[in-house]
C-alpha cells in the first residue's frame, strides 16, 4: 500500500524539484529524452502524493481524537479546526509541494512540446 516513508518523500521531492529547475536542453533529441523523464517523474509524483495524503490523514485523525479530549473541550470548533490543521503542517506542506511538482511537470511537458513543434517548423523552412 504505502511505498514511501515520510523522509523518502522529502528526499524524492527535493530530487524532483532540482530536476524540474534545470534549464531545458537545446537539442531536440535531448528534449525528447527530457520529456520521457518527466513522464516517469509524473508517475512517481502521483504515487508520492497519495502517500503524502495518507500521512496527512493519519495526523489529522490523531489530532481530531486529541481535540475531543477534555483538555480541548473549552475551545471553539473553529479553534479546534485550526489546531487540527497545525498538527498536520509538515504533511500539508508535503502534499502541497508534491502537488506543485506534478503541476510544474505538466507545464514543462507543454513547453517542451511547443519547443519541439517550433524546431520542426524551423527545419521545414
Amino acid at each position: 500500500m504505502i511505498k514511501y516513508n515520510f523522509d523518502e518523500l522529502k528526499k524524492k521531492a527535493e530530487s524532483m524539484q532540482t530536476f524540474l529547475e534545470r534549464p531545458l536542453p537545446e537539442e531536440p533529441n535531448e528534449l525528447i529524452k527530457h520529456l520521457e523523464s518527466i513522464d516517469t517523474l509524473m508517475a512517481m509524483s502521483g504515487r508520492m502524493l497519495a502517500d503524502a495524503k495518507y500521512y496527512q490523514d493519519s495526523i489529522k485523525n490523531a489530532a481530531i481524537l486529541k481535540s475531543l479530549s477534555d483538555e480541548y473541550s473549552s475551545l471553539s470548533q473553529s479553534a479546534k479546526n485550526e489546531f487540527i490543521k497545525t498538527e498536520a503542517k509538515d504533511q500539508n506542506y508535503m502534499v502541497n509541494w508534491i502537488d506543485r511538482i506534478n503541476a510544474c511537470a505538466v507545464h514543462i511537458k507543454d513547453s517542451i512540446r511547443t519547443i519541439i513543434s517550433y524546431r520542426k517548423k524551423e527545419l521545414e523552412l
